[in-house]
């Protein structure tokens, strides 16, 4: 837990108090977006983009953002969270449409352009402006498109900290700000982010601003804020994670050694089973360049999705693999984070994830829109006790996967150490990676 949590909503200027459990529509009563307190164009622009009726974190947590609460909204992927709080957010601004009406926070860049698209999908016919701004793009033509004061601001939190040191005029652009949203809260209050949402807050005005945050699991720092903000927030958390019914968990034990040579056996035997698409996570950023030149090497077409790649490059091949141009992602757990990419059958935790609730928003991205997902864990001697650690947290005991057989997956070993050499190779070719990795880890230290 970061010692921000608690001040975040210090600084937050609440006005209202909670009737926590009071709010006057009845459940049932909350079958549509009109009953929700909705206007007639943003009920026909969720219609258009194949909203039917609105999911749990919609029915409770629209009607508190509309009536000027702040919100703590826990709810699990694929549950609609984004248009939780968008959809409310758009119908406030029609009230009073002047200036930076809301920033929203989000960890990745990937993430940021997804809640954007969504935010302009919403309003479609509302003359809308909104503006992303992230890393790997033009800091000059980002804080032009701020200086114009755009009604919504997506934002990475580096990248607007940027903004913030070098330009007061910016800053002074965010005066009317109404709504400050952090999706993916509890990656965004993680020490990793102290700094650059201390810059932010500071430069931020307090006295008007609501403030959101959602997540799809709980941590300290999300129940510190709870604890907090108890009888001044509305708080939402789904009584429970029906996600994990439509995803089938399992495991697969292999030696640490040939963990790649599993790999191999696995991806061949689902893709020749009729599987379209698959996700590889992996712990680092090394094994996931690694993995991908092997895996080309050997003949299957894959894309990756790290920090280290330009973001056109992370851009272009989200997008191969969203279209089913390329089959398999071999991503880091900046894929792990809201991407909606319905069309997920399986996801491989090529590393077993070292903190258990990132294995939760891993299989996310499998069994959404309706559709059976699979998960399977490659497990090591070395990985055993976080196995146990996700199991616990889950309440789930992974089942082991059938039919493979050793025998069989050790027939690939020479063909992939070959390929193996050939990657490091290749990468040691790649503009001194390894040594841009090296630095990478010395600065943030």
């Amino acid at each position: 837990m970061t010692s921000l949590t608690p001040s975040l909503y210090r600084e937050s200027g609440t006005r209202l108090a909670l009737e926590r459990t009071h709010l006057p529509i009845s459940t049932n009563a909350r079958d549509t977006f009109a009953s929700l307190g909705l206007n007639t164009r943003l009920c026909a622009n969720v219609v258009k983009v194949g909203l039917q009726k609105p999911t749990a974190v919609q029915r409770e947590c629209i009607p508190a953002i509309l009536r000027g609460f702040d919100v703590v909204g826990t709810s699990q992927t694929g549950s609609g969270k984004t248009a939780a709080f968008a959809l409310p957010i758009l119908e406030l601004l029609g009230v009073d449409p002047y200036g930076i009406f809301c920033l929203c926070l989000t960890p990745t860049r990937e993430l940021a352009s997804q809640i954007a698209d969504q935010f302009d999908a919403f309003s479609s016919g509302i003359l809308l402006r909104s503006c992303i701004v992230i890393g790997g793009e033009s800091l000059r033509a980002q804080a032009s498109a701020l200086s114009s004061r755009p009604h919504v601001v997506v934002a990475t939190p580096g990248r607007l900290v940027e903004h913030f040191l070098y330009n007061d005029e910016i800053v002074g652009a965010f005066s009317n700000l109404h709504s400050l949203v952090l999706d993916e809260a509890d990656r965004l209050l993680e020490p990793g982010f102290d700094a650059e949402l201390r810059i932010i807050m500071h430069n931020l005005p307090s006295r008007r601003r609501n403030t959101h945050l959602f997540s799809a699991t709980l941590t300290p720092s999300i129940c510190a804020i709870q604890e907090v903000t108890q009888k001044t927030a509305f708080h939402y958390e789904a009584q429970s994670n029906p996600g994990f019914k439509d995803c089938v968990q399992e495991y697969c034990f292999v030696p640490a050694k040939v963990k790649e040579v599993y790999l191999l056996h696995l991806l061949k035997v689902l893709l020749s089973n009729g599987v379209s698409s698959i996700i590889v996570f992996t712990r680092t950023i090394y094994s996931c360049e690694l993995l991908h030149e092997m895996l080309g090497i050997l003949g299957l077409d894959t894309v990756l999705l790290h920090s280290m790649k330009k973001q056109r490059i992370r851009a272009s091949n989200l997008g191969r693999f969203k279209s089913g141009e390329a089959q398999i992602l071999i991503a880091t757990d900046i894929a792990s984070r809201g991407l909606d990419i319905p069309t997920v059958d399986v996801v491989i935790n090529y590393d077993v994830p070292f903190v258990p609730r990132e294995y939760v928003h891993r299989i996310g991205r499998a069994g959404r829109s309706g559709r059976r997902g699979r998960a399977i864990t490659l497990v090591s001697q070395f990985e055993i006790v976080l196995l146990h650690k996700i199991e616990q947290l889950t309440g789930i005991d992974l089942g082991e996967v059938s039919g493979v057989v050793e025998g069989e997956v050790l027939k690939n070993m020479s063909a992939i150490f070959s390929a193996r050499r050939e990657g490091k190779m290749k990468m040691s070719q790649l503009g001194g990676f390894e040594d841009q990795l090296r630095l990478r880890k010395k600065l943030k230290r």
